[in-house]
């Protein structure tokens, strides 16, 4: 049976096989200052037992204290950064709140993903990207990680967007195999809006990777000029065929309602990319009735058949935006269910943005967030 000094010794060895990779990526990937010094404390903490142990097998002294010396600071400066983690909250009269709709608070403070910027986790996802997904180039990934910093550069500036800290720790859970299905969603409420009369609402689903901040940033911009409310149900990964989907749209509704009236003959449904698995569920008899549908770059449910949703959508109005050279989801493909849905009795109404890609949402904003606009206020 090994010693428990042998065992210390393979413990501390771990410690540092763990810690200092992921230090490295850190290092790598991240942007802002809280990432970095993340990196660097997890490094410390890896290295330091290490050059602590071969110090004392060596019997030198500056080596033990050095070893010491950067477990300590490692430790001290991680504490640091880890309670100045966004504890999620913000006053009732805020415009931007991040809410779960059992009514419980499930706010992974200290998780990694709250404690670690949303930015750097972007960064760390586009890396991913590059190694999983075939159609990520990266020439897509520079020009993103330009477009979403500017994002979040001004995003932080915002004291309410940076108290809610990050929406992504459901997709950790959803990687480890833990329960995702938290009843997360962001809820954003215009300053102007009188929170007793029924508003209009539009309610975002998110793609694959998860529900980040970005989105009810830009779409908050739409809800300023238009005066209605956003709704964005976080769904772990962005599976929106999984179970429990269609509950984690009709419960945010449901629990949003009750912060901000909502007109229920005005809930507009919007779906990005993997999102429009979840617009595909849109209603039954006992949920919402939306007022109309807005697919964006999106991927469609493909065991819902567009007959079927227009026939449970009946004459509803939708508007379909994607861009012509999307490898992803081809424009002809779009086109087809488009049509096909026209077919079915609903009124669609479609624009294809001509050298456009998937990524259409970041790349032209302005224009995507105006035919939004435009749409919600007919």
């Amino acid at each position: 049976m090994p010693s428990p000094l042998a065992l210390l010794k393979a413990a501390v060895l771990l410690l540092a096989l763990v810690c200092v990779p992921v230090a490295l990526v850190l290092g790598f990937c991240s942007m802002t200052w809280t990432g970095l010094g993340l990196g660097l404390a997890l490094g410390m903490v890896g290295i330091g037992p290490l050059l602590w142990c071969l110090g004392d097998e060596r019997c030198s002294t500056r080596q033990i204290w050095l070893g010491k010396g950067l477990l300590g600071l490692g430790l001290a400066m991680g504490t640091g950064l880890v309670m100045q983690a966004p504890d999620g909250h913000t006053a009732e009269s805020a415009r931007m709140h991040s809410r779960y709709a059992d009514g419980g608070w499930h706010h992974a403070r200290f998780g990694f993903g709250n404690v670690l910027p949303e930015m750097d986790q972007i960064h760390l996802g586009y890396q991913v990207a590059m190694k999983f997904d075939p159609f990520f180039t990266e020439e897509q990934k520079q020009e993103l990680a330009a477009m979403t910093d500017a994002i979040y550069a001004e995003m932080e500036r915002d004291a309410e967007f940076a108290a809610c800290g990050s929406t992504l720790g459901a997709i950790y859970d959803e990687v480890t195999f833990a329960e995702f299905r938290h009843g997360h969603y962001v809820h954003y409420i215009p300053p102007q809006l009188d929170r007793t009369k029924p508003a209009p609402a539009l309610v975002f689903l998110h793609g694959s990777g998860g529900n980040f901040k970005a989105y009810t940033w830009l779409l908050s911009k739409v809800a300023d000029q238009t005066g209605c409310t956003v709704i964005a149900p976080s769904f772990g990964l962005g599976n929106w065929e999984k179970r429990g989907a269609y509950e984690a749209i009709t419960s945010a509704i449901a629990d949003a309602g009750k912060h901000a009236a909502i007109d229920p003959a005005r809930i507009h449904l919007m779906g990005l990319s993997n999102g429009g698995k979840g617009v595909g569920l849109a209603e039954s008899a006992r949920g919402p009735r939306f007022a109309s549908i807005i697919l964006l770059s999106a991927v469609l449910h493909d065991q819902i058949q567009p007959t079927s949703l227009a026939k449970r959508l009946t004459n509803r109005p939708v508007l379909i935006l994607s861009g012509r050279n999307d490898d992803r989801v081809p424009w002809s493909y779009v086109n087809d269910y488009a049509a096909k849905l026209e077919k079915g009795g609903m009124q669609v109404t479609k624009r294809a943005f001509d050298g456009e890609d998937h990524f259409l949402f970041f790349r032209r904003q302005t224009e995507i967030l105006g035919e939004v606009r435009r749409w919600i206020m007919k």
